[in-house]
């Protein structure tokens, strides 16, 4: 059994401080294809070089997907900052990592997959990466060749069928949450990273020989209502996070 927790189970996010404010880390999801959305809207809510670069997409599903998560992030991060959605200066990293360009403490992180797009956002977090995989998604054996490291394909000699492929995507969706949350992305071999699932609990490890600091990390599992696997990875000097989620609905 794998040690996720079902995303609505979590208890309802806020873009509002409360007074008595407790450490968290909010989960902010839509399933953009489960309503009517006016995307020619949607997309006039986005900067030009996001409008250019939907329209560069060859297939309408992605240039969809793109535009969600888009919009979602400005939508989100306006609500947290107060800053108006096209007033917001959204930079880049290095490797592509987002980030606000004006000095604030909020960290986030988004992904897209198909039907899904999904924020998770901090206050009181360093960084914050976030993935999310279709749960059905198989993953051939060329494939966890190269993201796997060795303690992880003896673990998965063990098992067969979709047992395998479950912990496999599993391995795989840790592995991306944390590489987006520290910043460096694909180039890092994924192999170097080595994920441990503690017996019994859900406490999930991370096991890496990087130069990022190895301490402080807390890493989560969620099932979406519509069948995602999401792993979120998450550094902070709070010992204690409570996870939040919070189904956006767009008003457009």
């Amino acid at each position: 059994m794998l040690p996720y927790d079902l995303l609505l189970d979590m208890p309802e996010a806020s873009a509002t401080p409360t007074r008595e404010h407790h450490p968290a880390i909010d989960i902010w999801w839509w399933p953009h294809t489960s309503g009517q959305t006016n995307w020619v809207k949607i997309k006039s809510r986005l900067t030009r070089e996001e409008q250019d670069r939907a329209a560069a997409f060859r297939f309408e599903k992605d240039s969809i997907g793109f535009m969600a998560g888009r919009y979602l992030q400005r939508s989100i991060l306006s609500s947290y900052t107060g800053i108006a959605a096209e007033d917001l200066h959204i930079a880049v990293g290095e490797h592509g990592k987002p980030y606000l360009a004006d000095k604030t403490a909020l960290t986030f992180n988004l992904s897209n997959t198909e039907g899904l797009s999904i924020l998770v956002i901090s206050r009181d977090c360093t960084i914050v990466g976030i993935d999310a995989e279709i749960h059905s998604t198989l993953l051939e054996e060329e494939t966890a060749q190269l993201i796997c490291s060795a303690s992880e394909l003896a673990t998965l000699s063990t098992l067969q069928g979709a047992e395998r492929q479950s912990l496999l995507l599993t391995y795989w969706t840790l592995k991306e949450s944390f590489l987006k949350a520290t910043g460096d992305g694909l180039i890092v071999d994924p192999n170097r990273l080595n994920v441990w699932l503690e017996h019994g609990t859900k406490t999930i490890h991370v096991e890496q020989n990087l130069s990022s600091d190895d301490t402080g990390w807390h890493h989560r599992l969620f099932r979406s209502p519509g069948g995602h696997l999401i792993a979120v990875s998450a550094q902070s000097e709070r010992a204690a996070l409570v996870f939040r989620q919070h189904r956006f609905s767009d008003q457009i």
